[in-house]
């Protein structure tokens, strides 16, 4: 396994990545961290799928019939 560590001050959306030619053509896995975190980061801003708040239907549903005998059926689907 290749790992690189650097630190950069980010001033535009687009990140130089030092030794870029050994990285090419390759799956990575790419963290960002940061001291502070004041901006609203978002899952929609990162270009992931949406966050689905259910929040409000707590308690509010109840379940019609035996939840073990439907878990069964979903696995013999498989």
């Amino acid at each position: 396994m290749y790992a690189i560590e650097f630190e950069a001050d980010l001033n535009s959306e687009y990140l130089r990545i030092p030794e870029f030619d050994k990285l090419k053509n390759q799956h990575v896995k790419v963290i960002v961290l940061a001291e502070n975190m004041e901006t609203s980061f978002t899952q929609k801003t990162a270009g992931l799928s949406p966050v689905y708040n259910f929040s409000d239907l707590v308690g509010k549903l109840e379940w019609q019939g035996d939840a073990l005998a439907q878990q069964d059926a979903l696995r013999n689907e498989w």
